[in-house]
């Protein structure tokens, strides 16, 4: 209802509650009244699916901020800057934007919320990997539609989750886990839009590899909307922060687990960045030291705490999830293995390249961030298929893999 005191909202059609008493014409603007009678009465139908917003956001807005953005930053120029993705962008411009989602996307831009500014990040990254994918024109607007709506269910999550000043424990953080699933709901309750628009809402956090969320899909289970939006979704969030190292950034968030996503959507985005020379992150030896001590210390103790609940013999299930995490954790060590970790804790030639120790660290944090993320990742996977039981065993593990220094 605050929108309504920037922008004049009128009822698409009769609002009417749960017995089929009209409250609110058609045609007649919202007022705080509506508000007052909102409050003494259930609807027949979702209030989004009868308003209507004027002067609200159209896709030709969207598009123009889009090539703003490209225009601003280095990194979105080599993603987006093509004229194939200029022209994909360019054709967005009168894809219509459906009432509802008009509606929310107009509340967020003008309450500047993160989420929307994340979502033109999004949509120009989808152009530039749907161009190198050459993705056809018909199903580009759809997929470039998705993009731009994929978080819109966050709007219904409580801010107090989404824009904590502490960090969520992974209880907490199945509040926001829910957000695809509303905008999934969103879609097929309040539009007309293709199953598939939807789907791709429902799937942005999901990973091949079966680590994602809600529904922990897997490989195939994944379409092919959901497979670019998510790629393009974790990269908008590294282009956003803007840092130096950004693009090293990229290149270890989206290959450190190669099965999370698929490597010809990964390819997309980075290769047109190997054209510029990377800029190694800065930090100081000692706090490289400390992240890659610490986070090699915590990889080692979450193995033998997954280690001990795989061989659980009295629960099959908690066995079973100590099994994933135990191969999850296989291939996190292998990765910051690789950069070798283990060395610049003991090697003095090693311990004295800060170039070196601080790539490793940008690892470590990286590895920090799966390690949080295997937490809530069993949290999931019991409470998913198993209603919660036996989810008191996994707990000291639980502890363990989201144990980093705040």
């Amino acid at each position: 209802m605050a929108l309504s005191d920037q922008h004049e909202i009128v009822a698409s059609e009769d609002i009417v509650d749960d017995s089929g008493h009209k409250l609110w014409a058609q045609g007649q603007k919202v007022s705080r009244s509506l508000q007052e009678k909102l409050q003494r009465h259930k609807l027949a139908r979702p209030l989004e699916s009868a308003l209507t917003v004027e002067g609200g956001i159209v896709s030709d807005e969207v598009v123009t901020a889009c090539l703003e953005l490209v225009e601003s930053n280095s990194m979105l120029q080599r993603i987006s800057g093509s004229v194939a993705a200029r022209s994909l962008l360019t054709g967005f411009r009168n894809t219509p934007l459906p009432g509802p989602f008009k509606l929310l996307l107009t509340s967020a831009r003008e309450g500047k919320l993160a989420s929307y500014r994340h979502g033109l990040h999004c949509v120009a990254i989808t152009a530039g990997i749907a161009a190198r994918l050459n993705v056809g024109d018909d199903a580009v607007q759809q997929l470039l539609l998705s993009s731009l709506i994929h978080d819109i269910g966050e709007l219904y999550i409580d801010p107090g989750y989404l824009h904590s000043n502490t960090r969520l424990t992974p209880a907490e953080w199945k509040q926001v886990a829910v957000h695809p699933r509303i905008g999934q709901a969103l879609v097929r309750e309040l539009t007309s839009l293709p199953a598939k628009i939807g789907d791709a809402v429902a799937e942005h956090h999901e990973r091949l590899d079966g680590s994602g969320y809600p529904a922990q899909k897997a490989n195939g289970e994944i379409g092919k909307f959901g497979r670019i939006i998510g790629v393009a979704d974790t990269c908008a969030a590294i282009v956003m922060h803007g840092a130096d190292e950004s693009t090293y950034r990229l290149r270890v968030a989206t290959r450190i687990v190669p099965e999370e996503f698929e490597r010809t959507v990964v390819d997309a985005v980075i290769k047109p960045l190997l054209s510029s020379p990377l800029t190694p992150p800065s930090m100081r030896c000692e706090d490289c030291l400390d992240r890659i001590r610490l986070i090699v210390e915590r990889l080692d103790q979450s193995m033998v705490a997954a280690a001990s609940l795989a061989a659980h013999k009295e629960s099959r299930i908690a066995a079973d999830i100590g099994g994933y995490v135990v191969a999850a954790l296989k291939v996190l060590s292998k990765a910051l293995t690789a950069t070798g970790a283990i060395e610049a804790l003991s090697v003095e030639e090693v311990k004295a390249d800060e170039e070196l120790l601080a790539e490793i660290a940008l690892v470590a944090r990286e590895v920090d961030w799966r390690l949080r993320n295997l937490a809530r990742n069993i949290h999931l996977r019991f409470h998913l298929n198993h209603d919660g039981k036996d989810l008191a065993l996994a707990l000291p593990l639980v502890d363990t893999l989201d144990s980093s220094a705040r």
